[in-house]
């Protein structure tokens, strides 16, 4: 069973990469990066890391997400990587950057709402979490404004560019 293709720009320092993901089934994906395609298989090995098999290696890693920016340690080296979902790397914009619309980076299913209608809410700041790839990521108030809708609910599973959220 597999997933339609999520596609990414990932800024990785000063690199940009291509990334695509499919999710395959019982924690196994297919990634590719710049056109070189891997099959992952991942477990969960804490509330931040994972056990990554890649080409018959095992790598240990472990990922803090926060909105579109996520700090990932790989054997002590940490990298901070920043995802654009396809249609906004194309304009050199920011998933959410200053957007109303809030919008699902990849699919998953979301795990719990942190505001209400009418809260408001400043850049940066946590609205929902998005359990996706099995992470939990929280997505991020794209602007200072206040939260006009809110379109899901917990336990809900969401497709990459549905509408999570609107923020004026």
């Amino acid at each position: 069973m597999s997933s339609r293709p999520s596609r990414f720009t990932a800024l990785v320092g000063n690199a940009t990469r291509a990334v695509e993901v499919v999710v395959l089934d019982d924690g196994r994906y297919q990634v590719s990066v710049d056109g070189a395609v891997r099959t992952v298989d991942s477990r969960r090995t804490g509330a931040a890391g994972f056990s990554l098999l890649i080409d018959h290696a095992t790598t240990e890693v472990s990922v803090v997400a926060r909105g579109d920016t996520y700090l990932v340690d790989v054997a002590g080296r940490a990298h901070r990587v920043r995802l654009l979902d396809a249609r906004r790397a194309r304009t050199g914009a920011a998933v959410g950057a200053g957007e109303r619309e809030v919008r699902a980076a990849m699919p998953g299913k979301v795990v719990a709402v942190l505001v209400e209608v009418g809260a408001a809410v400043t850049r940066g700041q946590g609205l929902l979490v998005i359990e996706a790839m099995k992470m939990e990521n929280e997505v991020a108030a794209p602007r200072d404004g206040t939260v006009q809708e809110i379109r899901v609910q917990p336990g809900q599973a969401v497709e990459a560019g549905e509408l999570l959220a609107v923020v004026e």
